[in-house]
């Protein structure tokens, strides 16, 4: 019996792994223009970048980098080229804060009192955006390695 719920566990994160790498690619430059709001983190032209590729074809890929850093090295030229993109995730409303509903009751003595009805909410959109850092290093001029790093960010409207 362990043997066959290990199997069915074993085929779920198999099922789970295809799923999650069956995402759509784009052919848009990270580094350029504005924003790819369907764009997957990770679903960059990055994906096509091969170990030992010419600075020229990683720039054909990718195109100019946001920024180069020269890095010391005693063997050779070493860079880090940095790309960044915006990723807009979804929108949500969400609540934050009150303001009393009020109206006016005359009361028994003749008096006009304020009285609070109920709390109106107020809300705002929430719009998750992902930050998207992808530094590569280039050395004697051949891509060598990519590293990414994703900032999670909310934006309120």
């Amino acid at each position: 019996m362990h043997l066959r719920s290990s199997t069915f566990v074993s085929i779920g994160i198999l099922a789970l792994l295809v799923s999650c790498s069956n995402v759509p690619s784009t052919n848009a430059p990270v580094g350029a223009g504005p924003a790819h709001p369907t764009a997957a983190i990770g679903d960059g032209p990055e994906r096509a970048l091969q170990n030992g590729m010419t600075a020229e074809e990683v720039t054909q890929i990718m195109g100019e980098p946001a920024g180069v850093k020269p890095m010391a090295s005693p063997t050779g030229k070493a860079e880090v080229w940095t790309y960044r993109r915006v990723i807009d995730g979804p929108v949500e409303q969400i609540q934050v804060g009150s303001k009393p509903i009020t109206y006016t009751a005359i009361g028994g003595d003749g008096n006009a009192y304020q009285m609070v009805a109920a709390d109106e909410p107020i809300y705002k959109q929430a719009i998750h955006k992902d930050l998207e850092t992808i530094s590569l290093l280039i050395f004697d001029g051949r891509f060598l390695s990519l590293k990414r790093t994703v900032e999670k960010r909310m934006d309120y409207q």
